[in-house]
């Protein structure tokens, strides 16, 4: 395995814990690791944000289905699962009567996880017919 290689399944491995986390606490692991560090030093602290924030990652966009449910679009189906779970929760009509903004809110999450469902299958149906 090149070192490359090796790198970017550590750096998918922890999207994956830091959408875990914020699904389960609310906050991401690069807030959590940050504390952490600091009492290291701001050379420590450096590489931590950077490591997390690297330069080859883009911003997405707010109307991507992925910043819509939180997750990063390498995330694993239970990972994006998870999300969409606790969100259609916090917004759902039944728990915020009369709330507008939150409907609106549970169909904003609705329509992304399912608009992420359907690219997945699709990935998985082309990999499937191609073989």
């Amino acid at each position: 395995m090149s070192t490359k290689s090796g790198a970017r399944q550590v750096k998918k491995a922890l999207r994956n814990t830091d959408d875990i986390l914020y699904i389960l606490t609310g906050r991401r692991l690069k807030h959590v690791a940050g504390r952490v560090v600091n009492a290291f030093g701001a050379d420590l602290t450096k590489k931590v944000t950077d490591f997390f924030t690297g330069p080859e990652e883009e911003e997405l966009p707010p109307d991507s289905p992925y910043y819509i449910l939180g997750v990063h679009p390498d995330a694993l189906d239970i990972v994006v699962k998870g999300a969409y779970r606790a969100l259609a929760r916090k917004y759902h009509p039944d728990v915020n009567p009369d709330n507008e903004s939150a409907e609106e809110r549970f169909k904003q999450i609705n329509n992304a996880y399912e608009a992420i469902m359907k690219e997945r299958a699709a990935k998985a149906e082309a990999k499937n017919t191609t073989h």
